[in-house]
């Protein structure tokens, strides 16, 4: 084969590479509740995987997993974008995102709901969430080690109208 030959199989070759981890990742957050947290805090890490692990356990067909980005900043941007749907971010981050504060304020408001609250971090979606996942979610996040349901009384964000009916029913 000569180099000519052999320059369009290269080109070939190197655009499936890089698109093909972006079409795995596509196919594996449409089939799977990826919850994010950042890698700033020590233990964020383990709090987002026993969110994850409740909430497989008790809605399996979320297939929840926990995933890490770096800044609860980056946490943000992956939830404003659509790419992840489930965060778990510090209150303060939440409430600075919500209010378009901080670092969050380059991007504007961030429409975000607080789900629950698990060892004093916020478990959170966007408002455009399904009512009756969020309730869900709610639910089986309730059951994670470290989740504080008297917490979510005054959460520093509004709480998704799917965690209120969850612990509106819970409180009857």
């Amino acid at each position: 084969m000569t180099t000519s030959a052999l320059l369009p199989l290269g080109m070939a070759g190197i655009f499936l590479l890089g698109h093909s981890p972006y079409a795995q990742w596509y196919a594996y957050r449409a089939k799977h509740l990826v919850v994010v947290t950042d890698e700033e805090r020590p233990d964020a890490f383990a709090v987002a995987a026993a969110v994850a692990k409740a909430v497989a356990s008790r809605w399996p067909e979320s297939k929840a997993v926990a995933a890490v980005a770096k800044t609860p900043a980056e946490v943000v941007k992956l939830l404003r974008s659509g790419q992840l749907q489930v965060g778990l971010l510090p209150p303060a981050a939440a409430r600075d995102a919500c209010a378009g504060k901080g670092p969050y304020a380059s991007g504007g408001k961030v429409a975000l709901r607080a789900i629950a609250v698990v060892k004093g971090d916020l478990l959170v979606v966007l408002e455009s969430f399904a009512r009756d996942k969020a309730r869900t979610l709610a639910e089986a996040a309730a059951g994670a080690a470290g989740s504080d349901p008297g917490a979510v009384k005054d959460p520093p964000i509004p709480l998704h109208p799917g965690a209120l009916d969850y612990y509106g029913g819970k409180r009857s």
